[in-house]
């Protein structure tokens, strides 16, 4: 009687009879469905962190000549001002080819991103069709389902987030590779294994959970030893050491250091026990975004999720009983390998550094970092739907046999895949321009420093205001003091929004107010070459010209690279020489205009075609009675005008 049982148990596990045809033909399904549903992002734009990393990346922007730099420094370097703590090469490498074939040009980004996804959809689908013994109805909805999640928008969406697709893309050949390893022992199997893995890590830090999925994988579908198992753990592992060897070489530290309160707000308490019940906190909200994906947003940081009250906080114990009960359920079917312990297992080891409840990262929630841990919700969501209907696999020989015997699934996950589908295409439309984004993701969360911060530095981008008129112009300038006044009381310790500030009442001329915001934000982080440039602007606005040398100076030292500081300090020399001219007083003039005009050059060797650098140096030669030298970069800058036209 046991043995029927057994026999039993054991035909329902065992993977069906399926045609190769069926597999080919879904997961054609797969991709089709998969790019149609982000066919809408191909003509966006750059978005967000899109402009730190490509737009505005002097090395993405090198093409091919920059790969090897790219692979021998930090994600953002080229990017002025960049925190330079992590160490992702590959998207950038991708970037960097694609801008030397079309430069400036998002829309081939946009279009590999697309690409990228549909293909990790359909990667999903045959690895696990090939390893493991789940019906493959459950499969092709999992797929389906994880394709159209509206969580995963802001990956497709936001160019910058090809991270998080490459990563989960050589994860599953890595995978894949593995388990063929175990089956053939063949060198160049375990060799395909390491390298995808060395390639996820490149594309992303937090590619280092596969060490835990690995053998949790192999555990559940597998009947391979525990010692072979075991052996490429290890491999996996060395591969991670030798990973993080070369990223401490690169970014000179392992983890991220002094992140501000701004960004992760659990660090706006000191007390660890509230951090910590916070993050679990937040670990509720992830699995409610999985299950009810609306409303969406790019940003979630300080004060759009307060800190937990403490310890009898309903939204903490309610999360945290969740938890709890998720991973005794997972801990107590793990022996007898149910698919459900898997998904548990699977999902917790893949938000683990997500989390910030082991290590804190630089954000403490956003939707991105559900991308690869989504896979469990879906493979979960697919089983019970199926096991609600009892779907027979026997008879899953055709297409059409396929979706007949299929039917009351069907009916249930097209009615949730519409959903999705509408609720993707729609959130996709959001993120077409920053314009767009932020003015509604601010309805979403009106009390994000930071999102307030992103759309003020939208309105008054010089774009943005040359477009409008004088009339409209000043409204928008005081509409963008308005929302960066707002951050400020959310947030005052923060120095982009004072740099902000500033910039908002310098171009409604108030300098004085202008150098107040500047001089704020410089006592918060005095180490940012812009916050000093431009409260030397505001010196400079206001007369103070030797005070506004030595902030030009000052912002020179921490970033050599920029033509602005130099170009600046040339004007504020040129000023005191012309303050002496009209005094008639031409021998201090001339010292001024002297130390002006190899600045001015010096802004020209960097930006060859700075249009003011050549007619500030012009205008210098003439005020020292050199007409000749004056007419000539008077028409070198008549020239690049003519060039831009």
């Amino acid at each position: 009687m046991k043995k029927q049982k057994h026999a039993a148990k054991q035909k329902q596990t065992e993977a069906p009879i399926v045609e190769k045809k069926l597999l080919i033909r879904l997961s054609l399904i797969i991709a089709v469905f998969s790019f149609i549903l982000y066919a809408n992002t191909l003509r966006h734009e750059f978005v967000l962190d899109d402009n730190s990393v490509i737009k505005e990346n002097t090395m993405t922007q090198g093409g091919v000549s920059s790969l090897k730099a790219i692979f021998s420094s930090a994600y953002r370097a080229g990017y002025p001002n960049a925190e330079n703590n992590l160490y992702r090469p590959l998207s950038k490498a991708m970037f960097a080819v694609e801008w030397q074939l079309s430069p400036d040009n998002p829309h081939i980004h946009h279009f590999v991103n697309v690409l990228l996804y549909a293909l990790a959809c359909v990667l999903l689908f045959i690895v696990l069709s090939r390893w493991t013994k789940i019906n493959i109805y459950v499969l092709f909805i999992t797929a389906l389902i994880f394709a159209a999640h509206p969580i995963h928008t802001e990956v497709v969406a936001n160019i910058k987030s090809r991270d998080e697709i490459l990563t989960m893309l050589f994860l599953l050949l890595s995978l894949n590779a593995a388990l063929n390893h175990l089956s053939n022992q063949k060198a160049l199997s375990l060799i395909a294994y390491l390298f995808c893995f060395f390639l996820a890590l490149l594309s992303k830090e937090s590619a280092i959970v596969f060490i835990a999925i690995v053998p949790l994988f192999i555990y559940f579908f597998t009947e391979f030893p525990l010692k072979k198992n075991l052996l490429l753990t290890f491999a996996a592992a060395g591969v991670a050491i030798i990973y993080l060897l070369i990223h401490k070489s690169v970014i000179g530290s392992i983890g991220l250091s002094n992140i501000p309160a701004i960004d992760n707000s659990l660090l706006i308490t000191d007390n660890i026990f509230l951090q910590k019940a916070t993050a679990i906190m937040i670990m509720g909200r992830y699995l409610l975004l999985l299950i009810f994906p609306h409303p969406l947003s790019s940003d979630y940081s300080f004060n759009t999720i307060p800190i937990v009250s403490g310890a009898g906080d309903p939204a903490f114990l309610i999360a945290l009983l969740i938890h709890v009960f998720l991973l005794t359920y997972a801990i107590k079917k793990i022996k007898g390998k149910h698919l459900l312990s898997f998904c548990i297992l699977f999902y917790l080891v893949s938000m683990s550094i997500a989390s910030n409840i082991f290590m804190t990262i630089g954000t403490h929630l956003a939707e991105r970092l559900l991308f690869l841990p989504s896979i469990a919700y879906c493979l979960a969501l697919s089983y019970l739907a199926c096991k609600l209907f009892k779907i027979n696999t026997a008879t899953a020989t055709n297409l059409s046999a396929f979706f007949r015997t299929a039917k009351p699934y069907s009916f249930l996950t097209a009615a949730l895949l519409l959903l999705f589908t509408f609720k993707t295409t729609a959130r996709n439309k959001d993120w077409r321009s920053n314009g767009v984004l932020f003015e509604k993701d601010l309805q979403t969360v009106p009390n994000s420093a930071h999102m307030l911060m992103y759309y003020t530095d939208h309105l008054l981008k010089k774009e943005n205001l040359d477009k409008l008129s004088p009339e409209a112009r000043q409204a928008q300038l005081i509409k963008a003091k308005g929302y960066i006044e707002k951050a400020l009381k959310i947030y005052e310790l923060f120095p982009d929004a004072h740099y902000l500030s500033g910039r908002a009442h310098y171009e409604l001329k108030d300098y004085e107010s202008a150098y107040r915001e500047y001089f704020r934000a410089l006592s918060l982080n005095p180490g940012k070459a812009m916050y000093h440039n431009n409260a030397g602007t505001s010196l400079f606005s206001l007369g103070r010209y030797p005070e506004a040398a030595k902030e030009f100076e000052t912002a020179m030292q921490l970033n050599p690279a920029d033509p602005d500081p130099p170009f600046n300090l040339g004007s504020a020399y040129g000023a005191m020489g012309e303050g002496y001219r009209q005094k008639n007083d031409m021998e201090n003039a001339v010292k001024m205009f002297n130390i002006a005009i190899p600045n001015f050059q010096k802004a020209i060797r960097m930006k060859p075609d700075y249009k003011s650098a050549y007619q500030f140096l012009g205008a210098t030669y003439m005020n020292m009675g050199d007409t000749v030298n004056g007419k000539i970069y008077l028409g070198k800058a008549a020239l690049v005008v003519e060039r831009k036209k």
